[in-house]
Formats: structure tokens, sequence, C-alpha cells
């Protein structure tokens, strides 16, 4: 809901999902133009814990049947052992940055190709989920605690908020937060395809707190309650960079 020139975001993992059905040759249209325009996908196996980009490398009929191809994603060999019949899932926002997703089961692989059963139906999804990704290295979020600055190191971030990571006393003031605690005049500090940002959450909530014994450090799901409508924008402006960013870092976008 909208309030006073900014936006109360509801939700971590997005409520009022409306969801339209897309069957036959508007699935074909939509899978064409992902390819045209190397839109990067989210390809999650289900039940399996493997999720990463990818994007879409053709369309092909073999023995009257259709497939879907997709760049063989990273980690693919020594993550996932026999993938033939592994049912997966397929996420992505178009042109018009509108999310849509669809189910399929992995039929074979060649060569740098995996080959996917032709999805018949597709769900277009009216208000946007949270995608989560990985920003580029240096991404943080500064917050104040206590009269002072501190920097937190960002893991991952979506629209609807962060993972970050304790900075602990080697890096600056360790943190004692715990779930409930509420956060206000944040400020999101990165770079993304050489350009600066700098976006401000005016007030979060650190919804999970996880020990993580290797380091000694814990990380804090962070959800973001209330942006500014400019920095919201800025914000999903900035997610989708940095999906783009990781494409072009296989050379995928460059067509190497």
């Amino acid at each position: 809901m909208r309030g006073q020139g900014a936006w109360a975001l509801q939700g971590w993992k997005g409520d009022m999902e409306y969801r339209n059905r897309i069957q036959g040759k508007k699935v074909v249209q939509v899978l064409r133009a992902l390819r045209q325009q190397r839109t990067p996908i989210r390809f999650r196996v289900l039940g399996g814990g493997y999720d990463r980009l990818t994007i879409v490398t053709g369309l092909e009929s073999r023995n009257g049947r259709s497939f879907l191809l997709v760049d063989l994603p990273g980690g693919f060999e020594s993550e996932v052992d026999e993938p033939e019949g592994l049912r997966v899932h397929l996420e992505f926002a178009d042109k018009a940055r509108i999310p849509h997703s669809c189910r399929t089961v992995i039929h074979h692989r060649e060569g740098e190709d995996l080959w996917l059963a032709f999805p018949d139906v597709m769900e277009r999804i009216q208000r946007r989920r949270f995608f989560r990704v990985e920003p580029p290295q240096g991404t943080r979020i500064r917050i104040p605690v206590e009269g002072r600055q501190v920097e937190v190191p960002v893991l991952n971030v979506s629209l609807g908020g962060s993972l970050v990571i304790n900075p602990g006393k080697g890096i600056g003031r360790s943190l004692q937060w715990q779930v409930g605690t509420r956060l206000s005049d944040l400020l999101l500090v990165g770079k993304v395809e050489d350009r600066g940002v700098e976006i401000r959450i005016e007030k979060a909530e650190v919804r999970r707190v996880d020990a993580v014994p290797e380091s000694q450090r814990s990380h804090f799901a962070v959800q973001f309650l209330k942006m500014a409508r400019a920095d919201e924008q800025a914000l999903d402006q900035f997610i989708y960079d940095s999906q783009r960013r990781w494409l072009k870092k296989r050379s995928l976008l460059l067509g190497e």
C-alpha cells in the first residue's frame, strides 16, 4: 500500500499475487523473446536445492517432440547427479518486468545445452515476486547504530529485503540484533556496470538470525518495510543489472 510519497512493502515473499495462465502460441512467443533478448532465467531443481541463472539458447523439435534449450548453468555437472527426468522450475521477468514462471522436466544434456520438455503452460504473475540475487562484490548497507554508521556486507538482495553479514569486531561494531529488531534510515551502497548506487531504506526489520560457525559471524535476514518510490525503482534496476552482470561474467551476453 502506498503511503504519503512512499511504498510500504507488505510480506517477505510478496502478497496478493494474481496469476494468468499462458498456453499455446503465446508460450512460444514468450520463449522466443527470451532467447532474442538473452533474458536471465532462474533455474531451480525442485527438491534438490540447486538454484542458478541461465538463458534460453533455442527451441527445437525432434522425433515429433518439442524442446526448450537452456545454457548449462554454473556448477550443474558437479552438483546435480543423473539429471534426466528431474523436475525444474523456471522464473524470469519479461521486457515489461512482469514475472513469469513454468515447470518442466530435464530430458537430456547435449553439448553445453540442457534440453527441457517444452512447457505447455506458463504463469504470468501480475504483482512482482521478490527475486533474490547476489549483488556485485563490495555491496553493503550502512546502518546508524548508537550514533555511528556501521557497514554490513550484503550476501543477497531482493525487493523485499537482504541477507547481510554481522561485521564483527575486526571490521566494525559487532551487532547484537535479534528477530524483531527494528531498523531505520538504512543506505544500500554498491556499484554495478561502473555506476554507483545509493538506495535509502526508511524502515526495516530483522526477520531471521543465522549462526555461521565457520566464520564465527551471524547472518541477518532483513526485511525492507518502507521505501520511497524512487528508491524502490532504483533497487529494482539494481537487481536487474546485477542479474545481467552475472551472465556477462560468464561471457554469455558477449556471445563468447
